[in-house]
């Protein structure tokens, strides 16, 4: 019965993020390794990753000195990020907050990295332009943000990842 449970939920909220945003596929860890680099994290900042899956950027991002805050809808993939977090010693440094990103308020990022699939782009500009303050550098594996002032874009052995700023 329990596995039957852990099994319908966990499919209902890998549908449900397919819906909203896009599925949970962690970054490769030399793709995870650019974004942060990129991003040219600084101790204090607030970083947001949207859509945070299993913290691994969170980590990295807390390991600089940032405070990394995890927007994630899966609570199986919060449970993950938060062992994570708790395994290599950076858990006063993020937050996970469990939930739909499109509710959440970012106007606090510095930064705001998104793994986000083409057609969610056009409407997280508009967030983006609403909610973050101008020249705010956001980071995107995979996919192109139309709309936003691209700044650099780099190739990652398949990937692609793109720098932006509001």
């Amino acid at each position: 019965m329990f596995i039957s449970f852990f099994f319908a939920t966990l499919l209902f909220f890998m549908v449900l993020a397919l819906f909203l945003g896009a599925p949970l596929v962690p970054s490769k860890k030399v793709t995870s390794e650019a974004m942060i680099r990129l991003l040219n994290i600084k101790h204090g900042e607030i970083i947001y990753d949207l859509g945070s899956g299993d913290g691994r950027l969170l980590t990295l991002i807390a390991q600089k000195g940032a405070t990394a805050v995890g927007i994630e809808i899966n609570p199986y993939a919060i449970l993950i990020g938060w062992v994570r977090a708790l395994v290599t010693g950076n858990i006063f440094n993020i937050k996970i907050i469990w939930g739909n990103y499109w509710w959440v308020n970012i106007a606090k990022a510095d930064k705001v990295i998104v793994y986000g699939l083409p057609h969610i782009m056009p409407k997280l500009v508009k967030k983006f332009k609403a909610e973050l303050r101008p020249k705010t550098k956001i980071i995107s594996n995979s996919f192109q943000i139309p709309g936003l002032i691209k700044i650099k874009e780099e190739k990652v052995g398949k990937d692609w990842i793109y720098l932006y700023q509001v």
